[in-house]
Parts: C-alpha cells; sequence; structure tokens
C-alpha cells in the first residue's frame, strides 16, 4: 500500500491580523525557524512520503503561493477550491482524487499551520499510524497530551487499549470546544487528549465512511472528479462541514495514538507568544525589538523597530501599514477588527 500525504492549507488566519491577509494567510508566515508554516509541514514528513505522492488543498486564490512554497509538488496536485466548506470537503476531494490512481492508498492528512517541536517523535507516530492504518483498516488521530485546560481546543477521550497495546487507545468520544470548568475536570482524570485535527487511513475505507454518513458529499466530490470544468457550481452546493462532525463522530474503528511532541495550532498570537523565548523580564520579540524597564511585552514585527519603555502585559503586532496593539487576554478577539475593517470598507488593510 502506497503513502500519500494530505496537506489543508486553505485558512485565512483572520486571528493573525495583521500579519496574517486575505492574500498572504498564516500557512504562509514564517513564525517559527527560517520555512514557511506549510514548508514546514511537508518537511516534516519527508522521509515518510516523496513529492509524488502529495496533495494540497488550498484556496484557489493560493494555488500559485503554494506552488512557490513547494515547487517539488507536482501542479495537478495542487487543488484550489473556490469556497471554503471545512475539512471533510477538502479530504473527499483528494481522497476521490488519489483513490482513481491508487485505490489501495493509505493517507496521512495534515493541516499546514501547526507547530511540532517533537519533530522526531511525531514522525514515528506519524510512521506506526500508517502502518496500523494499513495493517487493521480503521481511523486513527493523534491525540495531544494536554499541559493545561485548554479551552480553545476540542478533546478526545478514550475508551481503552487497541491490539493490546496502551500506546494505541480506541477512542470513546470527540468532546467539542469544553468551558474552563469541564476542561479543568477533563484535564485532571487524564482520559482525555486534544484533538490534533490530524489523521491516518486507508482512501477507500474513508471514501465509504463518507458515502455512508455524508451521501451528498460523496455524490458531489465524485461529480466533480468527473467534471472539473464544473467546480463553482459543484462547490456551491457542496456542504461545509468537518472531517470530526461528519466522520470521525460517525464512525467505528476509531483509534487515538497518544502524542507528546510539543504540538500547538498556533492559533492566536498568545499561542505563538508561548512559543518565543523570553527575557529576564518575560519579555519576547520576534523580529527587531528594543525593552526598557517593560516587562511580559511580546513584539512581533515583519519589519519595523518596536520599542518599548515603562510598559507591561502587553502585545503588540506591527507591519509595514498596520500596528496591533492587543491584550494577552484578547487574542481570539483579533478577528473582530478584521470584522470591523469590513464593515468599514478598508479593505486595503485586509489584503
Amino acid at each position: 500500500m502506497a503513502r500519500w500525504l494530505v496537506i489543508l492549507a486553505g485558512g485565512r488566519g483572520e486571528r493573525f491580523w495583521p500579519l496574517s491577509r486575505v492574500m498572504h494567510p498564516k500557512q504562509f508566515l514564517t513564525l517559527i525557524g527560517d520555512k514557511s508554516m506549510l514548508e514546514t509541514t511537508r518537511d516534516r514528513v519527508a522521509t515518510l512520503i516523496d513529492d509524488d505522492h502529495i496533495f494540497v488543498v488550498t484556496g484557489v486564490d493560493y494555488v500559485e503561493k503554494v506552488a512557490h512554497n513547494l515547487p517539488r509538488i507536482p501542479q495537478s496536485q495542487i487543488l484550489g477550491e473556490p469556497r471554503g466548506c471545512n475539512t471533510a470537503p477538502s479530504i473527499a476531494w483528494a481522497a476521490e482524487t488519489i483513490h482513481r490512481r491508487d485505490p489501495e492508498a493509505v493517507l496521512l492528512v495534515l493541516p499546514s499551520d501547526h507547530v511540532i517541536q517533537k519533530a522526531d517523535r511525531f514522525l514515528r507516530l506519524a510512521d506506526r499510524a500508517l502502518m496500523l492504518a494499513a495493517e487493521h483498516g480503521g481511523f486513527y488521530t493523534f491525540g495531544i497530551v494536554p499541559t493545561h485546560p485548554e479551552t480553545g481546543y476540542g478533546y478526545i477521550e478514550k475508551n481503552g487499549a487497541a491490539f493490546g497495546d496502551a500506546a494505541v487507545q480506541q477512542v470513546k468520544r470527540f468532546i467539542e470546544k469544553p468551558p474552563r470548568e469541564v476542561a479543568e475536570k477533563m484535564v485532571a482524570s487524564g482520559r482525555y487528549f486534544w484533538n490534533s485535527g490530524m489523521f491516518a487511513f486507508r482512501v477507500n475505507e474513508f471514501l465509504r465512511a463518507v458515502r455512508e454518513f455524508l451521501p451528498a458529499l460523496a455524490d458531489g466530490i465524485a461529480a466533480l472528479v468527473d467534471n472539473p470544468w464544473r467546480i463553482e457550481d459543484i462547490f456551491a452546493e457542496l456542504p461545509a462541514i468537518s472531517i470530526d462532525h461528519g466522520i470521525m463522530e460517525n464512525a467505528r474503528s476509531v483509534y487515538v495514538l497518544p502524542a507528546d511532541i510539543g504540538w500547538d495550532d498556533v492559533g492566536t498570537f498568545g499561542a505563538l507568544a508561548r512559543l518565543l523565548p523570553r527575557d529576564g523580564e518575560q519579555n519576547a520579540a520576534h523580529g527587531y525589538a528594543i525593552f526598557v524597564e517593560s516587562e511580559n511585552v511580546t513584539a512581533i514585527t515583519d519589519g519595523p523597530l518596536v520599542s518599548f519603555v515603562g510598559v507591561k502585559d502587553l502585545y503588540v503586532v506591527a507591519t509595514h501599514d498596520a500596528v496591533l496593539i492587543l491584550s494577552p487576554d484578547k487574542s481570539q478577539d483579533v478577528r473582530k477588527v478584521v470584522e470591523a475593517l469590513k464593515q468599514g470598507g478598508s479593505h486595503e488593510h485586509l489584503l
């Protein structure tokens, strides 16, 4: 069974404004290290899957950017969606296309904008998940061992060892983002993982599940692969649903591999701030910044020097044409600025 990689690269990263823009979203930013998040995602599993066995699903406006970031991937394997419909349609489109070429394929599905600090450990887990999928069938996800009661992530509850191996757990259920008090109890119990959104499975088994649980999506994707010139009309009718809701919550034989891999989906500036090294006063910088008599300040700049005197507990993000000043407890609210710009007609600051 050949291994294939599907990278999901369609997000718009609105919580990363002003660094992330409509035409240059988060997956193309260089936030950690010296490569874009998309490039880093591909490189992370380069020893497992070669470039000829990779599909990237992205927005139609980003196809050229993906090709520039990943020039060795055949351009016919970069799929541009005219409408964002969440992860189930994206994965189904890639899966159906791969299935026409390789009906026995095993797929690894990765979002393009996550940070994994323990890359070697993740590589071993990904290899194991692909082997398990090939040998036993079923659906495999990577459950992040939680470090705190995070309310911004979904959770997975385990249900005992699978295949006689404690390193592979049966999944009891998926839980949506919980309130704080519920998250605290779940983390304390030791029975739950954060849902990473990364999966491995056989392509034919996944497509059978789509046919069973999302028949309208199955029909639409089959029509799309048969009639690619109808993409606009077909996408307009596809159901918008995540793989978690549409498939994983309903499927049988779903397993989770506990993953202590230094994972973060870097969904907000708060998440990025946690990953940056700090000085003795707890200040951190991504880019050029100067701190004078300041504490717990995070500066993120893609060009201009940013300096601070006598301030504390701030995030400041600066680009060539915009500055965001943010309270650390308001990282989730950056989208409100984006909405205000849309309503005010300031589209030049969004592109």
